[in-house]
């Protein structure tokens, strides 16, 4: 069983916001916010911190937002702080997103000496047609002078990569660029979707948006690179620790205006408000139990995006009943005549095929109807 836990914290301060962008974060923010926002953040870890006594914290993870907005002092607040508590950064997936035009190498280094081991970069295009179009502040040219700074100092460095999203875009000419700035372990693949915000970017085609998802992952696969993910895909070993969490039903505390989380062994899920003042002032938290209806579906959406599946032998100890006892035996035995999903009736696992892979809502819709309470 899965008793790992994460952390995630969000920072929600950005200089400016991405027009594909629908996370929580505020462009207009005075000079002080960012370290009034900090010490909060610090302070609500360890009143919460206890939530997660009785799992393994392996993931540390700061997303935003642009976490590089937070000084540098910042950082090594955080790291005595998360030492206090017990946490050995030594043996923990410690992430840090970073935009490009941000940074300056004193900031990287204080990093490294911060305990921070991975690196996750928001690259998105390097075209800079198509960062314009997306309404993004980085440049080519901020990636170029940045991004090879960081391998100097970290290892384990990953990249966003957006599809769907400009048109003829030449993406084996990108990606060959961005993996001649640093060796890369692993990439991120989002396929664009459409926020409700007039000045957003239209969506292309589904031929065009299939075709440029099809040449990342032939450009990846040739590179030795696993899709261990629906979007994400990795050499071995340096699978993302923290979005496994999310995937395998385990536990994760998230902190900040707007972050979620869910600790398995209680049912509990959370989430504070987007608003950065309540958050400040203690405020803005809100939590709820899920329906046994509702893990189900949570644990089969989050499990088959993955490539090892779900242990359906996992199930009694999470839900209280066998798995057929509450999912139908037909309907998955009939995804499984279609070619969608694979059983290993032996060790317990059930997973997507590459073609459930693709049809992954199909084939969830199904399961869904499929759940018998």
């Amino acid at each position: 069983m899965n008793n790992f836990s994460g952390i995630y914290f969000h920072i929600p301060f950005c200089p400016k916001k991405c027009l594909y962008c629908d996370f929580f974060s505020v462009t207009k923010f005075s000079k002080t916010a960012p370290d009034e926002y900090g010490d909060a953040l610090l302070n609500e870890l360890e009143s919460r911190f206890n939530e997660l006594s009785g799992t393994k914290v392996v993931s540390i993870y700061f997303g935003g937002g642009s976490p590089s907005v937070m000084s540098e002092k910042f950082y090594r607040k955080f790291a005595e702080s998360v030492s206090k508590l017990g946490i050995d950064l030594a043996e923990t997936e410690f992430t840090v997103e970073v935009n490009p035009a941000d940074i300056d190498e004193s900031w990287m280094k204080n990093l490294k000496n911060c305990g921070v081991n991975r690196i996750s970069f928001g690259v998105q295009a390097f075209d800079d047609a198509v960062l314009a179009e997306a309404g993004r502040r980085t440049t080519v040219a901020d990636m170029q002078k940045n991004i090879p700074l960081f391998a100097k100092y970290f290892d384990n460095i990953s990249c966003d990569f957006i599809y769907g999203l400009g048109k003829n875009r030449e993406i084996n000419q990108e990606l060959t660029k961005v993996f001649e700035l640093a060796p890369f372990k692993h990439l991120s693949a989002y396929s664009y979707s459409r926020p409700e915000r007039k000045n957003a970017p239209e969506l292309l085609s589904e031929e065009e948006t299939l075709e440029q998802e099809k040449a990342i992952r032939g450009f990846l696969q040739k590179r030795g690179f696993s899709r261990y993910e629906i979007s994400n895909y990795s050499l071995a070993g340096f699978e993302s620790r923290h979005n496994m969490l999310y995937w395998t039903y385990g536990s994760w505390l998230g902190i900040g205006a707007g972050a979620a989380s869910f600790i398995r062994k209680t049912g509990v899920s959370s989430r504070y408000a987007d608003d950065i003042k309540a958050f400040v002032s203690g405020d803005g938290l809100s939590s709820w139990k899920l329906t046994l209806r509702e893990k189900i579906e949570e644990f089969l959406l989050m499990g088959l995006r993955v490539k090892i599946g779900i242990n359906i032998n996992d199930f009694k100890e999470l839900f209280g009943e066998d798995f057929f006892e509450l999912v139908s035996e037909k309907a998955v035995s009939d995804l499984v005549s279609e070619g969608f999903l694979e059983i290993d009736e032996k060790n317990g696992i059930l997973k997507c095929t590459e073609k459930g892979s693709d049809f992954l809502n199909a084939v969830l819709l199904k399961l869904f109807d499929a759940i018998m309470c």
